[in-house]
């Protein structure tokens, strides 16, 4: 790694209308990668987005800048596009911009919505892009956070309710996981403790990007 610039390659995946275009968003801090309201998946390309952090942290008494890249890629299961389709685009863009790999991966479901089948298929699509190991490189994100506050449920409560599926998956990752509202409209505040926790898994893994299989 530089020693004046750390480079954190970020990879999205998850379901249409999960909000994982939004989580883009916020992580960037800026409205980079189209996200709406739609009733089937807005994003049908990959897309990378930059942005650099200077002093995001400080080492050996020097302030150290963060290059932050964004891997946007198709919603699966896709309503236009075939499974094959998908991780063909997914695979090309990440050997095309995302060198030398992802460093971690975002997983996004929907706080709001109960865990279902078409979460095990997104589940069977990082496994088959990346193998076993990209469970030790992701982190769980948890969207429209809001709709729990709104219910009155905390984030413990929700967690101790979800289903055995979800729950294996939790702990699959080592119970990685972050809350997110990608509704605010101060998107630096929910997506600094969001980065800071992606970056300390990239960290953790001494900063090795995951392989395509």
């Amino acid at each position: 790694m530089d020693a004046e610039v750390l480079r954190l390659n970020v990879l999205l995946l998850g379901r249409p209308q999960s909000g994982k275009s939004a989580t883009g968003n916020t992580l960037l801090g800026s409205w980079e990668f189209p996200s709406r309201f739609s009733p089937g998946a807005v994003t049908q390309e990959c897309q990378l987005c930059c942005r650099m952090f200077p002093g995001f942290m400080r080492r050996q008494g020097s302030e150290v800048a963060l290059r932050l890249q964004v891997l946007d890629t198709p919603a699966y299961p896709h309503c236009l596009l075939s499974l094959e389709e998908v991780k063909e685009e997914i695979s090309g863009s990440v050997e095309r911009v995302l060198d030398p790999g992802p460093h971690v991966v975002a997983l996004v479901l929907r706080a709001d919505v109960p865990f279902c089948e078409e979460d095990c298929e997104l589940i069977q699509l990082a496994e088959d892009l990346l193998g076993p190991a990209w469970r030790s490189h992701t982190l769980l994100v948890l969207s429209r956070s809001d709709s729990l506050d709104r219910a009155g449920v905390s984030g413990e409560e929700y967690l101790r309710q979800a289903s055995g599926a979800f729950q294996t998956l939790l702990q699959s990752l080592e119970h990685r996981h972050h809350f997110v509202d990608n509704s605010t409209a101060w998107l630096h505040t929910e997506g600094r403790p969001l980065l800071e926790k992606l970056f300390s898994i990239a960290r953790h893994n001494k900063y090795k990007a995951l392989q395509l299989r």
